[in-house]
């Protein structure tokens, strides 16, 4: 839980060193630094944020909706980290737009800017964007549709991987990979695995890092977790300690059959 600090549009503040305003992408998953996801919008909202974002070559903001918030004007609280998102890839698709979501930088909010109009249900017709931009134009001309957040960019981690530790790390991730593969009876050329994770994780540094973490961390609390990391051991720990526990639950797996 934290304290939200909703901005009304007639009181955003000056911005301070360090701080940015972006569009925010309440989701309900989250985006590690340096991984991927292919995105369709059709919401109007979204649709909006866009072509803001496109016209003024400005990342928006990916977030996950913090269920345990309670919703504020009918809209989603989300956690107080994300990342910062770049697109390509942009398509339309009869009357959706597709693309490509490229986690970069993380951030971390700090006050929310409420959007121009509640959120209303369309059922399965939307609006267009323009028509619901005539609903608050006029009272409200720097309004949009979606919510934005006040950021501040959350600094890279600090200290380095130490070459022994970097080691132990893709050995444990080769161990868990190949176990999955006997498991499904899958045959594998261990020397293949090797190479090929060797390979994809050639240098240690925190890209090679951050795209590791994309692989293993897949809960909720602890991407929450590695998103509010300073240090480079904290996440080392934290992907360390998310394939031990995909390893014990093989373990017990094989214990429960046996």
């Amino acid at each position: 839980m934290y304290d939200v600090e909703v901005l009304k549009l007639d009181a955003i503040p000056s911005l301070k060193e360090g701080q940015m305003i972006v569009p925010l992408f309440t989701l309900d998953s989250l985006l590690l630094p340096g991984d991927q996801m292919i995105m369709r919008v059709f919401e109007p909202r979204y649709k909006q944020m866009l072509d803001d974002i496109t016209l003024n070559d400005l990342p928006y903001g990916h977030v996950m909706s913090n269920l345990s918030m309670p919703e504020i004007n009918g809209w989603s609280v989300p956690y107080d980290v994300g990342t910062l998102v770049d697109i390509n890839d942009l398509q339309e698709q009869g009357t959706n737009l597709l693309y490509t979501a490229n986690g970069g930088k993380r951030f971390r909010i700090l006050s929310l800017i409420e959007p121009a109009l509640k959120p209303e249900s369309f059922d399965e017709i939307f609006p267009s964007v323009d028509e619901l931009v005539q609903q608050y134009v006029d009272s409200a001309p720097s309004g949009k549709l979606y919510v934005r957040g006040l950021i501040e960019i959350i600094p890279k981690l600090e200290g380095a991987i130490e070459s022994s530790e970097w080691s132990n790390l893709l050995m444990l991730w080769v161990s868990y990979i190949k176990n999955i593969a006997e498991m499904n009876e899958m045959e594998i050329n261990e020397f293949d695995i090797d190479n090929e994770v060797k390979n994809m994780f050639s240098t240690q540094d925190d890209e090679s890092l951050w795209k590791l973490a994309s692989l293993i961390i897949d809960s909720i609390d602890t991407q929450i977790k590695a998103l509010n990391a300073t240090h480079v051991n904290e996440l080392l720990s934290i992907i360390e300690s998310s394939i031990q526990k995909k390893l014990n639950v093989i373990r017990s797996f094989r214990q429960s059959n046996e």
